[in-house]
């Protein structure tokens, strides 16, 4: 069931919010949708594909989580939309019902097939939003959302002590808050982020990163271009950007390969982003629970 089916005030707000985003005198249909169909995935929002009576198709998320939420999320594809490298599903609008549901609107993309030539444009892609970026603080505007964690992004001239404070620590905090650790993880914790100095680089510029880069945030379109969705943006070290690609749904070898080819990754990557991991792995043990105990302690117990 969808939030359309039992919230006829949502499915009216939507209506409203595609009207409103049509060109002025437009000839167009009224913006009456037809039909909707769930789409499968994610913790946060209901999604809908929905289909006007006139065959015009929008993908539209609701919840009723803050609309700050969708509000950062359109600020994140905004922002990679700019750098002109990537590409990322226009959004239609926004907003919030009377009776407490926030929705976003975007654009439809018609799915394509993942195959090693859309891993490889991909890789390309990204190493080039990485390049053309590339700024002298780590960041961001506006604190943001990674799933329904706030992720802060307080500006700092020092990676190091920008993943522990804005990363590491506040995940950590919120664990030990929900009883989540052990007295064993709290001692390996805390070393390791008295050693973030020697574990990470800080020799590279701070670059734009989409921030939660899993298998299930890129689509492949029917042209075969790479398409970026759910963005947690920020000016970081880019190595941090393979936290997540390394770890729930990996990209094909050709994706790394383009990537190199185009900015070769520093010797010891691969051993450094799974502090990286680190950090998307405590998120998921504070949103899911104590399954994901084990996967922390492994990486806490090898680098403290």
């Amino acid at each position: 069931m969808t939030n359309f089916e039992n919230r006829p005030l949502l499915r009216k707000a939507v209506e409203d919010t595609i009207a409103l985003s049509e060109e002025p005198h437009s000839n167009s249909s009224p913006s009456t949708i037809g039909s909707f169909q769930r789409v499968p995935g994610g913790c946060i929002s209901t999604a809908a594909r929905v289909t006007l009576v006139d065959g015009r198709q929008y993908f539209v998320k609701s919840s009723h989580n803050d609309l700050e939420i969708y509000e950062a999320e359109h600020n994140g594809l905004d922002a990679i939309r700019a750098t002109q490298t990537l590409t990322v599903p226009k959004v239609i609008g926004m907003g919030r019902t009377k009776c407490g549901y926030s929705f976003l609107v975007l654009e439809a993309i018609k799915v394509g097939c993942t195959t090693a030539n859309s891993n490889a444009e991909f890789g390309r892609s990204l190493a080039q939003m990485h390049r053309k970026t590339q700024t002298n603080r780590f960041g961001y505007s506006q604190s943001n959302f990674i799933g329904s964690t706030v992720q802060l992004n307080t500006w700092g001239n020092d990676w190091q002590t920008f993943f522990v404070e804005n990363r590491l620590r506040p995940q950590i905090k919120m664990a030990q808050n929900q009883a989540l650790t052990t007295r064993l993880f709290d001692q390996y914790a805390d070393q390791l982020l008295s050693r973030m100095g020697d574990l990470l680089n800080d020799s590279s510029s701070p670059v734009l990163i989409h921030g939660d880069l899993w298998a299930g945030n890129v689509i492949v379109s029917t042209d075969g271009q790479p398409v970026l969705i759910d963005p947690a943006v920020s000016y970081s070290e880019r190595e941090s950007e393979f936290g997540m690609t390394t770890l729930f749904g990996e990209f094909g070898p050709e994706f790394y390969e383009a990537y190199n080819e185009c900015w070769p990754l520093m010797d010891g990557w691969q051993e450094r982003v799974k502090i990286y991991q680190l950090y998307h792995l405590i998120n998921h043990l504070n949103l899911f629970g104590h399954s994901y105990f084990e996967p922390c302690m492994n990486i806490l117990q090898q680098f403290a």
